[in-house]
């Protein structure tokens, strides 16, 4: 089962604001990136499709943060750490850890993604069990990796 996954990003300079520096929303995007390649290394999707009779799960944000600490840059490369905080039956807590290539800390990002079907009757999003073919393949981080580096 797994609890951590790094990849590595260069920051574009469409990812970057007037100062030079990556903008604040884009951290979002990175942690989003993360996130999908996390589940491609389990051999999931993020759009998982329909298994033996049963609709399909989404994945919406129901909450988000980011902590900044240091500045990224215009071709800096930055290695993400995606670390599982939580898993319960319905819900996966994401911790995000940006390292900038000379090991600091540049930013720290969570968000927690709810497991959803659409309701066919209403098309609502109704938060459901995530499937075992999932949950047994994703486990919480132990405490120690969770704790901020000194």
């Amino acid at each position: 089962m797994a609890h951590r996954f790094e990849i590595t990003e260069r920051v574009q300079f469409s990812d970057t604001d007037m100062a030079g520096i990556v903008h604040f929303s884009n951290f979002y995007r990175y942690m989003e990136r993360a996130e999908h390649a996390f589940f491609r290394s389990l051999g999931l999707s993020i759009v998982d499709p329909a298994h033996h009779g049963e609709e399909r799960v989404g994945w919406p944000r129901v909450h988000a943060a980011c902590d900044y600490f240091l500045p990224l840059k215009f071709e800096d490369e930055v290695r993400i750490e995606l670390l599982v905080e939580e898993v319960r039956s319905k819900v996966i807590r994401y911790l995000f850890r940006f390292w900038r290539m000379d090991g600091e800390l540049a930013a720290e990002g969570r968000f927690t993604a709810a497991c959803v079907r659409k309701d066919p009757a209403t098309g609502k999003m109704k938060a459901v069990s995530i499937p075992e073919r999932i949950h047994s393949r994703i486990e919480a981080a132990p405490a120690e990796m969770l704790k901020r580096p000194a």
